[in-house]
């Protein structure tokens, strides 16, 4: 019973480390926009472009995390994350030119891996029987985390004012990865390894497998459609007359599924296909985008806004156990870190920063811009279906590695 009840405290210390690193990324670049915009002078097009940076630091970090893991201990690994990323938000207070706001958009998003994947990696290992779960758990409160926190974010902006908002950010980011640090220390997320549970592969096998580029494609395309709702919601609500505390609810809604549909589609993980609801998902998400243009009505885009941000969280919360099953848990850190590559250097330009140069040039005509991420998301549901398990003796096999 002991050893139960000290797994759902290691689980609940890694949600919690989680938990601000996710609202950084996820909620405060979508309510500052406006803010930035206006203070340093640029148009949206190019604070657009800042999800880009958050995710390239990303994909620079991520595969370096899953290494540094089996080298020093994922709880070192988590406290300085946390601190970090805390320390980017208070720093960024004091910002006065654009590329400031762009190196603190890589600084949050390279050190938000060193404490994504250790949690991920240390859940998995935790609840092997329940590892979509335990999975979803942490992507509920790294997606979660904005839906709790935007509004938060945009009442201090209103109250407080920018500078202040940030370092109050700060202070809570940095005393909550303390307080996981130190209660972390001397147990499961003390390990260095995850040994003998799956097939060791090597980074150049890893390379010329087809199920891993699939998967990776189906990152650079879905990732893409799905983070930039996050600058989206901004311009959309802005070009149709709504201040910063009315599109919020866009930004709110989205974050809300985003966050739910972590931990219901991680139990479901456990137990039907998860090619299946990555497909299905992927779909929902196409034909909210393809509806968007046609709404102007704050509750129903809220609504529409879900629906990608379940596919969104859906993608991060599946992809994990799927990386396991057919990688296996050995090379998850390695593997996963790889994928990520196509997150941070391909979905950023592909999304946030292309979406932007679009906007620009057809004068804000959004329906441009959704029916491309319609089209990415149809493309993403072909392929994960071409995800196969390793190890088979034909990878072209429609059997290959098909999963419950």
């Amino acid at each position: 019973m002991n050893g139960v009840i000290n797994k759902k405290l290691l689980l609940a210390l890694g949600c919690l480390a989680i938990f601000f690193p996710g609202a950084f990324l996820f909620g405060f670049p979508g309510v500052m926009a406006v803010q930035w915009q206006q203070l340093l002078g640029v148009e949206k097009a190019r604070i657009g472009q800042l999800m880009f940076f958050i995710l390239a630091g990303t994909g620079c970090s991520m595969y370096l995390s899953g290494k540094l893991q089996e080298k020093i201990t994922p709880q070192g690994l988590i406290f300085v994350g946390t601190v970090a990323c805390g320390f980017g938000v208070g720093a960024v207070a004091w910002a006065s030119a654009l590329y400031h706001v762009f190196a603190w958009a890589f600084w949050e998003g390279f050190f938000s891996a060193f404490v994504y994947l250790p949690c991920l990696t240390v859940s998995q290992k935790l609840f092997l029987e329940q590892k979509g779960l335990a999975v979803g758990f942490i992507n509920l409160v790294f997606g979660g985390a904005a839906a709790v926190m935007s509004p938060v974010f945009s009442i201090l902006l209103v109250n407080q004012g920018y500078r202040a908002t940030c370092v109050i950010s700060m202070i809570f980011a940095v005393c909550t990865g303390i307080v996981c640090a130190f209660f972390m220390r001397g147990s499961a997320y003390s390990f260095k390894s995850v040994k003998g549970l799956g097939i060791a592969l090597g980074v150049g096998r890893i390379l010329t497998l087809r199920s891993f580029w699939c998967l990776w494609c189906v990152w650079a395309l879905a990732g893409a459609a799905g983070v930039s709702m996050v600058m989206l919601c901004a311009s959309l609500g802005q070009s149709l007359g709504y201040d910063v505390t009315q599109y919020v609810m866009i930004l709110t809604g989205f974050s809300m599924l985003n966050g739910l549909g972590r931990i219901v589609f991680g139990i479901l993980a456990d137990r039907i296909s998860k090619h299946k609801i990555l497909i299905r998902v992927f779909l929902m998400a196409a034909l909210a985008y393809l509806l968007m243009p046609f709404f102007h009505n704050l509750y129903v885009l809220s609504l529409l806004a879900s629906v990608v941000g379940l596919a969104f969280g859906v993608l991060f919360t599946v992809s994990a156990p799927l990386v396991s099953e057919c990688f296996g848990l050995e090379n998850f850190g390695r593997v996963f870190g790889l994928v990520f590559t196509a997150y941070g250097f391909v979905a950023g330009f592909l999304g946030p920063w292309m979406s932007g140069v679009v906007l620009r040039l057809t004068h804000d005509n959004f329906m441009v811009v959704f029916t491309g991420f319609a089209l990415f998301y149809l493309i993403a549901a072909i392929l994960v279906n071409q995800v196969k398990r390793v190890g088979c003796l034909n990878e072209k096999s429609p059997t290959c590695g098909v999963t419950k």
